[in-house]
């Protein structure tokens, strides 16, 4: 796994690139502007949960996603592909919007549901296998670091992708005397769609790994890393974490449109400014999970980000301050790569990290499913227009969400590795 520093310098470089573009184009296309589409069709709230969690049922799908390395070619030509895939679908997002296309709005609102599957179950597959193409190219030691910086530029670019999609649904919302929102949105969508697109460029300058590491097609090599306990404790703390965030999820995306009555402007806004923490502090977070290991930085993170929901409740202030908490989200998204495949060395990367995101995020999707019915126990759609209706959702919400810190608590000591 020992490579040279002019490879390893070829491999960042790369990755780097290929994040800053492709975060961009993820920051114009997000869930919060598709949520906000929906609704300017007339979604309701069942609408808003099948946008968050459909992607995620389809996404168990990525579990198939390592067979692809011997179909495609290579880590390179694989990635490449699924990213290209996932452009074309989320080109498709936009034609929702065309007037006189769909005989009702229903069908226009299913139309966004299945692009913004397709463009996610391509795009999960192609991540699992560039994070296992870079896996095969960076040794364990130097993990932290290099994912640390990649993160930064993920957020750079998200928050760049974030701004400017805010500031383009101020400008057609308030700056005409008409309401031009059903303009934007789709305009966003297409503009997303070319960054991804341009964000496979940058995958030329990484070097193929030099050893055939690519994973035999077989459910025992899946399963294997996870007999052991350590493992399981951390698949353990996924689910819990998964299922925590979809069953309080739906109302996340209704509280800022209905109860506070904000333009698309400030949620995008708040997101691009959690994108800017999460950005400056992810190179110091890689640093510090190769001093100290990852189990102890994802406890932190954990337990700082569960309390934005508790902070929700203090109206748009408090919906500020809980998005600026979530900068701490860069100590697990950092950390959450390296630990999946922690102690699997000299072997492809691929097949745990399927498994791992293909079973969280059904996980997620289902609970996200059911946090419609979690949705309506609390807060009846009669007063979802007051904040205040909300406090009792966003009180067990937090609960929720610090509850799962307890598998990472009880994790067996991390033992570090040297290869």
């Amino acid at each position: 796994m020992n490579r040279s520093s002019a490879e390893l310098e070829r491999t960042s470089r790369g990755a780097n690139e290929n994040a800053g573009m492709w975060a961009l184009g993820n920051g114009l296309v997000s869930t919060t502007l598709v949520s906000y589409f929906a609704q300017s069709l007339g979604a309701q709230s069942a609408a808003i949960s099948w946008i968050i969690a459909a992607p995620k049922l389809v996404g168990v799908l990525r579990w198939f996603a390592p067979g692809l390395l011997k179909l495609g070619g290579g880590y390179r030509t694989t990635s490449t592909w699924a990213f290209l895939l996932s452009t074309v679908f989320l080109l498709l997002l936009p034609l929702s919007s065309i007037p006189n296309i769909w005989p009702s709005t229903t069908l226009a609102i299913v139309a966004i549901v299945i692009c913004w599957c397709m463009y996610h179950l391509a795009e999960y597959c192609g991540y699992v296998v560039f994070v296992a193409w870079l896996m095969q190219l960076v040794s364990p030691e130097i993990r932290g670091r290099f994912f640390g910086l990649r993160e930064r530029w993920l957020t750079a670019g998200n928050l760049i992708g974030f701004l400017f999609a805010g500031l383009l649904g101020a400008v057609l919302r308030n700056g005409f005397e008409i309401d031009l929102r059903w303009i934007a949105y789709p305009l966003l969508a297409i503009y997303g769609a070319f960054a991804i697109g341009f964000s496979v460029l940058p995958l030329r300058r990484i070097p193929e790994p030099e050893s055939n590491t690519s994973p035999k097609n077989s459910f025992l090599e899946d399963w294997q890393h996870w007999s052991n306990p350590r493992a399981r404790w951390f698949l353990l703390y996924g689910t819990w974490f998964s299922a925590a965030n979809g069953l309080f999820s739906t109302l996340l995306y209704v509280y800022p449109y209905r109860a506070l009555d904000l333009s698309l402007f400030l949620p995008l806004t708040m997101a691009a400014s959690m994108r800017l923490g999460q950005s400056l502090i992810s190179r110091p977070v890689g640093v510090t999970i190769d001093r100290i290991g990852w189990r102890s930085v994802m406890i932190c993170g954990q337990v700082l980000i569960a309390f934005g929901p508790l902070l929700f409740s203090f109206g748009t202030m408090g919906y500020i301050a809980g998005n600026l908490i979530w900068i701490a989200y860069a100590l697990i998204n950092v950390a959450l790569p390296i630990a999946v495949v922690d102690g699997r060395h000299d072997r492809s990367a691929a097949p745990p990290l399927a498994l791992y995101f293909a079973w969280t995020g059904l996980v997620y999707g289902l609970t996200a499913l059911a946090g419609q019915s979690v949705a309506d126990f609390f807060v009846d759609t009669q007063y979802r227009n007051d904040p205040s209706a909300y406090n009792a959702y966003f009180l067990v919400a937090t609960l929720a969400r610090l509850s799962a810190v307890l598998p990472l608590v009880l994790l067996p000591a991390e033992r570090k590795s040297h290869t």
